[in-house]
């Protein structure tokens, strides 16, 4: 029973797009070590070099200097800084996501290009 189980399973994975394997994790590997070297760093031009934008925040839509001047101050925290470092990413759907209390950070593709597409707030923070 455990090998028909693992046989279908194999089957069921090598029938996935070729964006949920290989070349598209080494992708996504390569953008999170240059986001979280920016976001320790605290280089907010980097940081939002990597954002999706308009970027959504309070209600409303931010563009870049929108995205540097609160976006950035406002989530990104000493605290959250040093967590993002070493979180470990999670996938959902076509995106992944890393938790450091109280928020959410979602990472995604947009136009082909991995970047910071939205945040949540995290309800166990």
């Amino acid at each position: 029973m455990i090998r028909v189980v693992t046989a279908l399973a194999l089957a069921f994975v090598s029938t996935l797009p070729s964006a949920w394997a290989g070349d598209a994790d080494t992708e996504f590997d390569a953008f999170l070590a240059r986001w979280r070297a920016a976001v320790a760093a605290n280089d907010v031009d980097a940081v939002v070099a990597m954002t999706r934008l308009p970027f959504l925040f309070e209600g409303r839509d931010h563009a870049r200097e929108g995205v540097a001047r609160e976006v950035v101050p406002a989530l990104l925290t000493v605290k959250v800084r040093h967590c993002l470092r070493t979180a470990a990413p999670l996938r959902e759907d076509d995106r992944y996501v890393l938790s450091c209390a109280p928020y959410q950070f979602y990472l995604g593709r947009v136009d082909g290009e991995w970047r910071w597409v939205e945040f949540a707030t995290d309800g166990e923070g």
